[in-house]
């Protein structure tokens, strides 16, 4: 690819110095003609490559995916101390036997499935009752005790749901054999049954997690596609069965959609298709016995989560202070007495949220002076006329949770103060339950939705078009700069960063609003043209060039953050439209050869796309902010050269080498624009929440400590979450601004 733009931009140099130094076209072209056969080798080759590269069979890609979720994992259970000082013990029941399918009816349907049962029937217990058990029992009970392989994990608030889950896929990866099934956690909070059957969404979710699923399947995937079409690895890996959905979070969806999901998965689920639902007991009750409607998981049985035991808890605790017979372990004692009861710090260290919460405010860490006072004594726990109730008290572990996670003798010492943390983190949760309605996923390239309405698009505009404006205008005149500046603000404007697109069509009722929208950018880049080359000049490039921008409906709407270039052929075959057409008037001011080559080189450096390759890597919310600033940049700079080395040559402008330059820089601030909004808008949103919310001005830097140093945040393939729902939504009812 890159031999290729080295090609095209050889060639526009090389006209562009005959023109300069009146150098004799026939020359020129005889200089140019030996390269060609080198070129059509290098475009071959490159066509080669792209062609290898897509033949990845759906094996490979399962075992590449296999790595690329083992590795985030186990970097996440890192992350959140699920070994330190050791796992915490997790056992579990039966589920209640009218929340799941009789035994009987699961052995028979196991049985009746085409090929039989996925397991070894000699290895099912007798009846639900042989499913109870704790810790890393449970891969054995799902690929063993369970005959259908469809389970449902059932718990209270807190009782470690997710935690259970991390464990059942990494035990799930250990066991897997080359080409398996690749166990994938999926959150169920960003699903919308009503909208996305269960396949696009599983598939929308791997490709946004595993970017290099975006890839083109096999072509033997192809003919499973809707009318024969082409898939990429994500659908392929799923219709394939290759992936098994491990889902989370049921009691996150909204209880309308409750019943809906349900059903959902039993159409969206092929026989022999396991699968792990997790949620809380009491919603997903409610939405098996609702009086207008029955319907539960076809052919799962269930498993419900048992409150931590007494002496658990209090081993826990004392050997996370440094052992049993530690000065810092006697101060669990009067806590410890009260383990197993029914007052509010018993139940509220049954679980291992509470313990996990205790542990981090209340356990002395290194670097902590002895008798500073620094770290509260948790005898402060006991005290029911200050904590009356466990929801009392639940309250006043999540208010010391922040203070504690920033603490300045933390062995990384935070970057900001604890009342900055607890500022930032209360106005994200308020963020995600005003704009999102109390979804857990924090995408940073939707924070521009935390501003007022239109501003982000208003400031956006505002600044690339003074800063196109300021390059053209002292590189030719003010009034130039002026009108450049209003063109490339008004595209910028327009191009805000919505939900990605999956089909173009055409819609009558936005047609006139776009061709209005394009045709005002359009004149204003007239105007910049014409006040330099004349008004005919300005006003045929400014008509035809707003009517292909007001046409090109995808441009105007970048998708989701880009995070490697490549080159893309359908993009080519749009650009050559737009391309030829900007060329076919600059034909009309330059001549027909000069406006073919100005159209041809726009459209190459056009074709330049945002892609997600690597299979085998899991892209985070960091690497992928990066990527995508690079690729605005990228893109930015090669149509911007392009353009600007063109300007003078075709049009004849009269400007020198920097107006022509100046020229490409205001153009490669729309093509960057254009292709990738989305580092743009949070860049932004980050300078204006710091501003007037007194946030940090890295606001990337602190989400990305609040989750590896703070135990904060968790992350979930490129979003982050809070670490616990309830955690979100403590913080979300703090009333703005926080108290200090």
């Amino acid at each position: 690819m890159w031999y290729l733009l080295l090609l095209v931009l050889g060639g526009v140099g090389a006209v562009t110095l005959a023109r300069y130094f009146a150098l004799g076209t026939a020359a020129t072209t005889a200089a140019l003609l030996p390269t060609l056969a080198p070129a059509y080798l290098a475009w071959k080759s490159f066509q080669h490559d792209r062609a290898g590269a897509t033949a990845l069979d759906l094996e490979a890609a399962a075992d590449q995916l296999a790595q690329a979720v083992a590795k985030q994992w186990d970097e996440e259970a890192a992350v959140r101390r699920m070994n330190d000082p050791y796992p915490l013990p997790v056992a579990w029941r039966p589920a209640d036997a009218d929340l799941v399918e009789t035994w009987t009816l699961l052995a028979e349907l196991a049985r009746a499935w085409p090929g039989g049962p996925p397991g070894d029937p000699t290895h099912w217990p007798a009846d639900a009752a042989g499913l109870a058990g704790a810790d890393g029992q449970i891969g054995e009970v799902f690929t063993q005790r369970v005959p259908t392989r469809r389970l449902v994990v059932l718990g209270e608030p807190g009782s470690g749901k997710t935690m259970l889950l991390i464990r059942l896929l990494r035990d799930l990866i250990e066991q897997r054999t080359g080409g398996g099934p690749v166990p994938v956690l999926f959150s169920l909070a960003s699903w919308n049954p009503v909208h996305q059957p269960l396949q696009d969404w599983l598939a929308e979710q791997l490709r946004r997690s595993y970017p290099g699923l975006r890839a083109p399947g096999p072509a033997s995937a192809a003919g499973a596609a809707a009318g024969g079409g082409q898939v990429d690895l994500a659908r392929a890996l799923l219709d394939a069965r290759r992936i098994l959905p491990i889902l989370d979070g049921f009691d996150e969806l909204p209880p309308a959609l409750h019943q809906m999901s349900l059903d959902a998965l039993n159409r969206g689920l092929s026989a022999r298709q396991p699968v792990v639902v997790a949620g809380r007991a009491a919603p997903y009750r409610d939405a098996l016995t609702r009086p207008d409607s029955m319907v539960r998981l076809n052919g799962a049985t269930g498993i419900h989560l048992l409150p931590l035991a007494p002496e658990q808890v209090a081993a826990y605790l004392r050997r996370d202070a440094g052992g049993p017979h530690t000065p810092a372990a006697a101060r669990w004692n009067t806590v410890t007495a009260q383990l197993g009861t029914d007052t509010p710090v018993g139940q509220a260290l049954s679980t291992p949220l509470g313990l996990f919460l205790a542990r981090t405010i209340y356990n002395p860490r290194p670097h902590t002076r002895p008798g500073s006072g620094d770290v509260p004594h948790p005898d402060e726990l006991c005290d029911t006329a200050a904590f009356p109730t466990r929801a009392a008290l639940d309250a006043h572990l999540f208010n010391a949770f922040v203070p504690a996670a920033y603490t300045r003798h933390h062995p990384s010492p935070p970057r900001w103060p604890a009342h900055q943390a607890h500022r930032t983190l209360v106005l994200l949760a308020r963020h995600l339950h005003a704009h999102h309605g109390g979804n857990p996923d924090l995408a940073w390239w939707e924070l521009h939705r935390a501003l007022p309405p239109h501003t982000p698009r208003r400031t956006v505009g505002l600044a690339f078009g003074l800063a196109a404006g300021l390059a053209v205008g002292l590189a030719i005149r003010p009034a130039v700069g002026l009108a450049a500046g209003l063109a490339v603000g008004l595209a910028a404007r327009s191009m805000y960063p919505g939900p990605p697109s999956t089909q173009l069509r055409w819609a009558s009722n936005t047609v006139a609003r776009r061709l209005a929208a394009g045709l005002a950018v359009g004149l204003a880049a007239g105007c910049a043209v014409g006040l330099a080359a004349g008004r005919t000049a300005g006003l045929v490039f400014g008509i035809a060039g707003g009517l292909v921008l007001g046409l090109e409906a995808r441009s105007m709407y970048p998708g989701p953050p880009s995070t490697q270039l490549r080159w893309s052929s359908e993009f080519l075959a749009r650009r050559l439209v737009f391309g030829l057409t900007v060329g076919f008037v600059a034909g009309l001011v330059a001549g027909p050869a000069v406006g073919f080559a100005f159209g041809l080189a726009g459209a190459l450096a056009g074709a330049l796309k945002g892609d997600k390759p690597d299979l085998a890597t899991m892209i985070g919310p960091t690497t992928l902010l990066t990527q995508d600033r690079r690729t605005f940049l990228t893109i930015g700079l090669l149509s911007g050269l392009v353009v600007g080395l063109m300007v003078e040559l075709v049009v004849k402008l009269a400007v020198g080498l920097a107006g022509g330059l100046a020229f490409g820089f205001a153009f490669g601030l729309a093509a960057g624009l254009a292709e990738t909004a989305a580092w743009v808008y949070f860049a932004m949103t980050a300078v204006h929440l710091a501003v007037r919310r007194r946030t940090p001005w890295n606001l990337m830097a602190f989400l990305r400590d609040a989750h590896e140093q703070r135990g904060v945040l968790r992350q979930v393939g490129a979003v982050y979450q809070f670490r616990h729902l309830d955690l979100q939504r403590h913080l979300a009812q703090q009333p703005w601004p926080p108290s200090t």
